[in-house]
């Protein structure tokens, strides 16, 4: 794999020479190298025929398709993801939101690529699908749907702290998970730096509240959410809408035309691409889910990471 002066990797944070990065506990950490934008190395998706995959991850069999400081080289990344099969007639705390096995995923080291080579300090699992395939070289014609079930727990707030509520980040100030959506250009040299187009949703947990806050809507039980991105081409450009719902259950929330941002380290800036901030369907494919922060010591419960054709 061949990488440009800077690196760009799928789903990864941009980390700019001499940038200050706010991990867990409020610790300062400066990066040391050459940015690593928000993106991907050289695609072989993006120079080939690589058509839309649908694709299901129940975590039943392993966490195939999901990346963290395990896997080595630019591929991998940061934090952990870990199986956690519930069989039988077994108590347990917590039951998976469909079969017997779910997954946690948290915040940690990144591997060793990313840490020496790179100097990023820290962040969390990203899943674009065995062998990256949940990238396409075009736009698929009826657009995409990408959901994920997330386990939910309102006794969070007060006790966790998100790691880039920092003032003028543009995350909130008490955010403790954030989720993120990203599609790619087709053709790499548009844009070797992919700094974006990034979906943001945010669990907000406000230590003087008794509930989370997710899209605008209260939790206050906790139990499976699903988080559902619905991509779309609205007059020739990428249209991305949000919605929460409860697991088999009614839609709770939606979030019409998500804005969409782009990284410098973990500051979200509107987004300008390499189209002037326009991002036409003809020039996009699909793209994944990755988690741009979760809060440090929260090992996040996840479930039936789905990928389909849109509506």
């Amino acid at each position: 794999m061949i990488f440009n002066e800077t690196i760009s990797v799928q789903g990864k944070g941009s980390v700019r020479k001499g940038l200050m990065a706010v991990l867990g506990g409020g610790l300062l950490l400066v990066a040391s190298t050459a940015a690593v934008a928000q993106g991907r190395p050289a695609a072989p998706m993006a120079q080939s025929k690589a058509p839309f995959v649908a694709w299901q991850q129940g975590f039943e069999h392993g966490t195939a398709g999901w990346y963290d400081a395990r896997t080595e080289g630019p591929v991998g990344w940061c934090g952990f993801i870990e199986q956690v099969s519930v069989r039988g007639p077994v108590e347990a705390e917590l039951r998976p939101s469909a079969g017997s096995s779910y997954a946690t995923v948290s915040s940690g080291p990144c591997n060793d690529f990313w840490t020496f080579y790179a100097g990023i300090p820290g962040g969390a699992p990203y899943g674009p699908g065995p062998d990256l395939a949940l990238y396409s070289s075009a736009w698929p014609e009826s657009g995409y749907v990408t959901e994920l079930d997330i386990y939910l727990d309102p006794e969070w707030a007060g006790t966790y702290i998100g790691n880039f509520g920092f003032p003028l980040s543009g995350s909130s100030k008490y955010a403790v998970v954030q989720l993120a959506a990203t599609v790619f250009p087709t053709d790499p040299d548009a844009d070797p730096i992919h700094t974006g187009p990034h979906y943001f949703v945010e669990v907000v947990a406000d230590p003087m509240d008794t509930a989370l806050s997710v899209a605008g809507e209260r939790i206050e039980e906790a139990g499976w959410y699903t988080f559902r991105y619905v991509f779309s081409d609205v007059a020739g450009d990428v249209w991305v809408d949000f919605e929460l719902a409860e697991r088999k259950g009614p839609t709770l929330a939606v979030i019409e035309n998500v804005t969409p941002f782009e990284l410098d380290g973990p500051v979200k800036l509107p987004f300008e691409g390499p189209f002037q901030g326009e991002l036409p369907t003809e020039a996009y494919g699909s793209g994944h889910i990755w988690f741009f922060d979760i809060a440090m010591g929260l090992e996040l419960a996840i479930d039936e990471h789905r990928v389909r054709r849109g509506r």
